[in-house]
């Protein structure tokens, strides 16, 4: 994997990147012709960060990609309840590598290490979210093998 190399979060030494790229990510989520304020938007990140708690191992496992020793992009696996079974699947909360990184396999050695992780663990199941305008991510998990659940659908009134 040249020079990737994936570790488990460590939040003294990743807050911040693993705080900003997060960001940038969930910002680039909100599709261009929807009005977000910018303000709010980082008060509900902070939120976002607080509630769900990437940092408490309890709760969340995260794994970092150093490419070269550079922060390259991280994986956060949490937990989701399905809203019809009810059962509780891991789930990728986010996936997310720098873009001077992208390209690499670092996201595919991210992954890759998340699978293993929660095949060790018992778990038969891993679901994600990917945003309809992402076509490059949603390529990778077709590629990585996810199929389509469900679909969800706007519409301007």
């Amino acid at each position: 994997m040249g020079g990737i190399r994936i570790r488990r979060y460590d939040h003294l030494r990743d807050q911040r990147k693993f705080a900003a790229l997060n960001f940038a990510t969930f910002r680039d989520s909100i599709p261009q012709d929807e009005f977000v304020d910018e303000a709010e938007f980082k008060q509900h990140h902070a939120w976002l960060l607080r509630h769900f708690a990437p940092h408490d191992p309890r709760k969340n496992t995260v794994f970092v990609a150093e490419f070269d020793e550079k922060y390259a992009g991280h994986c956060w696996l949490g937990q989701q309840t399905d809203f019809f079974t009810r059962r509780v699947d891991p789930w990728i909360f986010d996936l997310s590598v720098y873009p001077e990184f992208r390209g690499r396999g670092v996201a595919k050695a991210l992954h890759a290490t998340a699978v293993q992780f929660l095949q060790d663990a018992g778990f038969k199941r891993l679901g994600l979210q990917v945003m309809a305008h992402n076509a490059d991510a949603a390529g990778l998990y077709d590629k990585l093998g996810y199929e389509p659940r469900s679909v969800s659908l706007k519409k301007l009134l």
